[in-house]
């Protein structure tokens, strides 16, 4: 599988990481599993219902997430929320 994102992901992610240089390091591995991955046990992935029904989620800690789409071969990174956001 290939990574990619959108500019609305890369610009929410930049923010939470300004606000917690350690996140960078949890969101990298967390990334390199999906890589591999997406659906491993360690990421706590699961389908999202409702207006984000065409996306997935995955732990990175605490209740924060990232959201993505799987297209092809590729993960598509959308958003960076928390569990309360969706």
């Amino acid at each position: 599988m290939r990574l990619s994102s959108t500019s609305y992901f890369d610009k929410k992610l930049k923010k939470r990481i300004s606000k917690n240089p350690q996140l960078k390091k949890k969101v990298s591995k967390q990334l390199a599993i999906a890589i591999q991955n997406p659906t491993h046990p360690s990421l706590k992935t699961h389908k999202l219902e409702g207006k984000r029904a065409e996306e997935f989620a995955m732990w990175i800690e605490g209740n924060l997430r990232i959201t993505f789409q799987i297209i092809n071969d590729t993960i598509l990174l959308t958003d960076v929320i928390t569990y309360d956001e969706y």
